[in-house]
């Protein structure tokens, strides 16, 4: 009688299986889905903003610096809620970054009070593209936006996920371009109004937004009336709830199928050697 221990051999189409399954999950530790998904926190009567602006990219680029001059693509976005500018020189130094603009739920059109949208980014690079740039333009305004003059990392060097990320935009986010002066009839989303470029701004350079009071009692093209109260974030900055901005990372579902696919067949294997010894 032989009471040797059973060996378990793995069948070979299995185990070319598994063997996919390892080179697909090592390729896909390098990239990622990632959701962003932002809400406008204001109350009816407050500020809207323009789609959200997100990027995905390296150490290469850089949106804007508090204290130096807005690039063209910067002011197009501050003073119109245009992206087109800002993605051409974020390719130009950074080729392999990803980009676009977040909508609200249902529409092209910017975020109202208490709307709230999200986009799926497919990060095919995540050691190159390890940072999180976002922007976007307040309405109304001439050339205010709100973004983080720091971009935020979302993976290691390795290109690991660091986890979800939840920011919460405050009127210490908001920025002045410094590229056209207050005036209230040349701002974008008043009906009436014809967006211009003028009057110049007289310090030229990126700082911290200024007064928006000279809009309040304005109707705006949502219909709504902005209220002076609600639209007052320079009396306490830090508690002036502007966004939320939530990152996650989503599961992949074909990797997941396959992995699950595999761990059945290694089981199922398992178990008809196990009926063939017995």
């Amino acid at each position: 009688m032989n009471f040797s221990t059973p060996v378990f051999r793995v069948p070979k189409a299995l185990f070319r299986t598994i063997l996919l399954m390892l080179f697909v999950f090592s390729s896909a530790s390098q990239a990622a889905i990632i959701r962003v998904t932002v809400e406008n926190n204001a109350s009816v009567g407050g500020l809207s903003f323009t789609p959200l602006y997100s990027a995905f990219h390296s150490a290469a680029f850089d949106a804007f610096d508090v204290g130096g001059t807005a690039s063209a693509g910067l002011e197009q976005l501050a003073e119109l809620g245009g992206a087109s500018t800002l993605a051409s020189e974020r390719l130009m130094v950074d080729p392999g970054s990803v980009g676009g603009v977040v909508f609200p739920t249902g529409g092209m059109r910017p975020l109202f009070p208490g709307e709230s949208g999200y986009r799926e980014f497919n990060i095919t690079d995540t050691v190159s593209n390890q940072y999180f740039t976002f922007l976007s333009m307040i309405l109304p305004s001439n050339d205010t936006f709100f973004g983080r003059d720091n971009a935020l990392q979302l993976f290691d060097a390795a290109g690991y996920f660091l986890g979800n990320q939840v920011i919460n935009v405050t009127g210490a986010d908001l920025w002045d371009a410094g590229t056209e002066g207050l005036d209230t009839t040349a701002a974008p989303f008043i009906p009436g109004n014809t967006p211009t470029d003028s009057p110049a701004d007289a310090l030229g350079v990126i700082r911290a937004a200024e007064s928006l009071a000279s809009f309040a009692g304005i109707t705006l093209a949502n219909g709504q009336v902005l209220d002076a109260n609600l639209i007052d974030f320079l009396s306490d900055p830090a508690s002036f709830n502007v966004a939320t901005i939530t990152i996650e990372q989503i599961p992949e579902p074909a990797i997941a199928s396959l992995f699950l696919a595999g761990v059945l067949g290694l089981g199922l294997a398992a178990r008809r050697r196990k009926v063939h010894l017995n």
